[in-house]
């Protein structure tokens, strides 16, 4: 093994280990217990960490023993900066933590920036790190759910990052509904007072080197709209009143609405608007984000109040569900109402007790709550809810269980002690000292109690009532808090494997019984629990049933190939929901003797087991059943399949006898045949436009260059004209699995998941993209394919690859042609095929300049009749552009073009889908 590999197996284990670091446990983090785990030399061991600290990579503590942890696990977890790297002792290390354990900056401060906000925080900041100043951030959401907090984080991530100055200006700029919109135009972008003789300055120019804010940016008139979007493509602007000078800002401009930006803003605007972040309401936040919400505001009455607030269990349950107007902003405003109500009756009392009937009069007669009795109300101090939620004692067990087993891999009996002794002592914990306000725990309780009481009964085994209780706030708390238990069980997946094998092995009937408990919750909560759950069952599994008599027949599948048992074997597990079928996967090469082995180990290690049932693939296995019929007995069926599988499983769990398993399922067993010949066909993503492939191969150029790395994933630029013609019986299909088709708008293929450079550009439909990704990259590595798709396909970035003239210059002829034909037609094209046009006619242009114009079209002449006035109107409309490239547009391009126009009239009538 490599220098390199082994310092960075060091690297790996500290980030890990002090992701989870408890300051009560630290054997972990000295030398002897790191080479230990690692199989290292101590010497070698000492020499890496004092390598890393010195790279200022880990954090030293030289005490005695000495303690190393991960610099960057300990910024994240305690949300501070830590410039020294040698401490004398834990307690000082530990005095530098607590100072910037509240000292959140900027997104951290947002509730949910892991959560629902992560996606937009991600997005946000790519706009502004993106060179040149920037891109443009357009917010929308509703009312009252957060933007304008937002756009503050966004000025204090800029200064955190340098990329603003502490003086920088903030200027906000609210735009009312029907006002008068000369004022604003003045406001925005300044004017000459000619009364007085001076210029007076707008917004633009005083936030130059700083932020702009403007609010409802959808109540601007379309004049004002077409100048913001000017400065936003050229960082110039003019004033209100006089043309003739330009004028520099480098001012970033931040836009929020209520309304959907494809509603409110004009095609210039949205051209010039790549990055758009829908802001969630109120009622759409995840429960934990709802009630992080609700605790602040009642922890700000608490400090304005100063006294300790005491609310209602039943009071937190409705505010969490229940859906406000005006989302956080209202919640807010109904806290301060409630802590003024119960402060006003509060008499002198040492704490703020809050209870139902506090609420505003406008809750209570909406939610029809007459009579309230304060006395069966449980109440909880608003401090202590964040300090013991369930969910941290939750992800604690499970630690636990994966610390005590790695320090006992060599004694499983020990392992198993120290296991069901955290199972004791988390059971009073999570059942007794925590709060669940959730309404469902009583429902999904009594179901999960009735499946453990099913099986208790039909299994003879006994389950304490507790372990029903703590199953059911397991479930609950995982379902809520996926995103941090998934990253924590993907975080520790190689050990919970390995611990959960380890554990199969040596408590098979556990096991099997754990599993028929999991398949029982699958199907009557539609849950899917996680192998944590099944480590927690199987432990008390063996913590109250010392001697399980589990079933006495089992089917092993014996099949050549190396997952061919397997994948039969899980199947018909799944389907029966039970664990009847035991696999053992045969590579061809593999020796006779060695089967038998396995199959030896399996007897001995289950010796409940009375009869075996060898399911196997070919005629010369049937003789490996007699190799081990001493010990118990053994029937053998051969040609197995899935179906045959499930007719012998079923028959098991009936209880049939041995023979009359393999009499009945032979003579049931029927062999159909159908003639197939389909190849497998290698995967691939299709480039194909209209342009011509020149232009596909630059467009799957742009895209493999937005992929963090090279995958397995055939990229292919195929002509357009073959498959307008073809379609679906085009040879393309059957020689690739074509997984996206990336095209224009009027190529239709049926039965092929395709998306537009029009969708791309516009970031629609990305999940479709990505999700086809998905076996080829992580969840990292697919969110920064998305950032550096987001700059790669802005508009200014397509036209800069895939054309050869000046794309600034040659856009803005295209922008004055098209609005020139929209107002001679009289009539808006929709925001959604204008991205197209735009893109359609850069091309044209350049086929015109290169001489390599579409001379083909079919009825050329029909078209030339039924459209002779759009023919004249385009020329008319694109005159300015044509005269600046010295060319002149065939009939058969402005045909095609035509087609988009169409296009746009068939798919009007509220459709938008840009």
């Amino acid at each position: 093994m490599s220098y390199s590999s082994t310092k960075e197996q060091v690297v790996e284990y500290l980030k890990k280990a002090t992701r989870s670091m408890n300051i009560d446990q630290l054997s972990g983090f000295t030398t002897i217990n790191i080479s230990k785990l690692l199989n290292l030399s101590r010497s070698l061991t000492s020499q890496y960490l004092n390598e890393l600290v010195k790279d200022e990579k880990v954090i030293k503590i030289s005490s005695r023993p000495v303690y190393y942890f991960d610099r960057m696990e300990l910024e994240k977890k305690y949300h501070i900066e830590i410039k020294q790297f040698d401490f004398l002792n834990m307690s000082e290390l530990l005095q530098t933590l607590q100072s910037g354990d509240t000292q959140l900056q900027d997104f951290q401060k947002a509730i949910g920036n892991e959560g629902s906000l992560h996606y937009c925080i991600s997005q946000m900041k790519s706009a502004l790190f993106y060179p040149d100043g920037g891109l443009p951030v357009l917010l929308y959401g509703e009312k009252g759910c957060g933007k304008s907090f937002l756009v503050n984080l966004i000025y204090e991530f800029c200064i955190n990052h340098d990329l603003l100055s502490r003086q920088a200006p903030f200027i906000k700029m609210k735009i009312f509904r029907n006002d008068d919109m000369e004022y604003y135009k003045k406001e925005l972008f300044g004017y000459f007072d000619k009364k007085e003789n001076i210029v007076k300055k707008g917004k633009l120019e005083e936030a130059s080197g700083g932020i702009l804010f403007i609010q409802d940016i959808g109540n601007l008139n379309e004049d004002c709209q077409e100048k913001l979007a000017e400065y936003i493509s050229t960082g110039k602007f003019t004033r209100s009143n006089d043309d003739s000078v330009m004028i520099d800002s480098s001012a970033r401009i931040i836009f929020a609405s209520m309304e959907d930006p494809r509603d409110i803003l004009t095609q210039s605007m949205i051209l010039n608007m790549p990055v758009i972040c829908n802001i969630p309401s109120w009622i759409s936040r995840n429960e934990d984000e709802r009630k992080a919400f609700i605790i602040k505001f009642f922890k700000e009455e608490q400090e304005r109040l100063d006294i300790p607030i005491y609310v209602s269990e039943k009071m937190l349950v409705l505010l969490m569900n229940y859906d406000f107007a005006n989302n956080i902003n209202e919640l807010k405003k109904y806290i301060k109402t409630i802590c003024a109500n119960a402060y006003a009756e509060n008499g002198g009392q040492e704490r703020l007790d809050v209870f139902m009937y506090h609420l505003p009069i406008q809750l209570l007669d909406d939610i029809r709550v007459n009579k309230i009795n304060q006395e069966d109300d449980n109440m909880i101090r608003i401090d202590a809810i964040e300090k013991n939620e369930g969910s941290n004692k939750i992800m604690m067990m499970w630690e636990q269980f994966l610390q005590v087993y790695e320090d006992n891999k060599t004694s499983f009996k020990k392992y198993l002690e120290e296991g069901q002794k955290i199972v004791r002592y988390y059971y009073d914990i999570l059942i007794y000292q925590e709060s669940y306000l959730d309404e469902r725990l009583s429902a999904i309780e009594k179901i999960v109690l009735d499946i453990l009481g099913a099986i208790k009964k039909s299994r003879n085994i006994i389950l304490p009532i507790n372990c029903g209780y703590v199953l059911t706030r397991m479930i609950l708390t995982s379902q809520k808090n996926n995103s941090s238990f998934r990253q924590w069980e993907q975080d520790n997946r190689d050990v919970i494997k390995e611990c959960l094998a380890t554990m199969k092995q040596n408590m098979m009937n556990e096991y099997i019984l754990s599993e028929l408990i999991l398949k029982q919750i699958q199907t009557h909560l539609d849950i899917r629990l996680s192998d944590m759950n099944r480590i927690f069952l199987m432990m008390n599994i063996n913590l109250y049933n010392k001697d399980i008599h589990a079933q006495d027949t089992i089917g092993i599948i014996l099949s050549h190939g190396y997952s061919t048992a397997s994948s039969i074997a899980d199947a018909a597990n799944s389907l029966l929901s039970t664990y009847i079928f035991e696999a053992i996967d045969m590579p061809l090469d593999t020796p006779i003797q060695e089967v038998s082995k396995k199959l030896d180990a399996f007897i001995s290690d289950n010796r409940h087991i009375k009869n075996i049932i060898l399911l196997v693939d070919m005629g010369s296995l049937e003789e490996i059943g007699t190799m081990i019929a001493d010990s118990v007995n053994v029937g053998v069926i051969n040609n197995i399949s899935t179906s045959l599988a499930l007719n012998i499983g079923t028959k098991i769990l009936q209880h049939y006898e041995l023979e009359d398993i393999l009499q009945i399922a032979c003579e049931e067993a029927q062999c159909r045949y159908k003639v197939l010949s389909v190849a497998k066909k290698e995967k691939a993503i299709v480039f194909t436009n209209d342009a011509g492939l020149v232009v596909s191969e630059k467009l799957s150029r742009l895209f493999k260059d937005s992929l963090p790395k090279d995958i397995d994933l055939k990229m292919i630029e195929y002509d357009y004209d073959e498959l307008l013609k073809n379609g679906s019986e085009d040879m393309l299909f059957k020689k690739y699995d074509v997984v996206l088709m990336i095209k224009p708008y009027n190529l239709k293929i049926q039965n092929v998941s395709s998306v537009t450079l029009e969708e791309i550009m516009n970031f629609k439909d990305i999940d479709k993209v990505n999700h086809v990704l998905l076996p080829y990259l992580d969840e990292s590595e697919i969110e920064e394919f998305d950032q550096c798709l987001l700059k790669n396909f802005s508009m200014q970035s397509v036209m800069e690859n895939l054309t050869i003239l000046n794309a600034p210059k040659l856009l803005d002829y295209v922008s004055d042609a098209i609005s020139a034909l929209q107002h001679i037609m009289k009539q808006k094209f929709q925001s959604k095929t204008i991205v197209g046009i735009y893109i359609h006619i850069c091309f044209l242009v350049e086929r015109l300049v290169t001489k390599t114009a579409l001379d083909k079209y079919k009825d050329l002449n029909g078209f030339i009749e039924r459209h002779q006035d759009f023919i004249e109107n385009v020329n008319r409309s694109f005159d300015t552009m044509l005269t600046h490239y010295n060319v002149k547009l065939p009939i058969s391009e402005i045909a095609y073009l035509y087609e988009y126009i169409e296009h746009d009239n068939i798919k009007g009538g509220g459709e938008d889908e840009f």
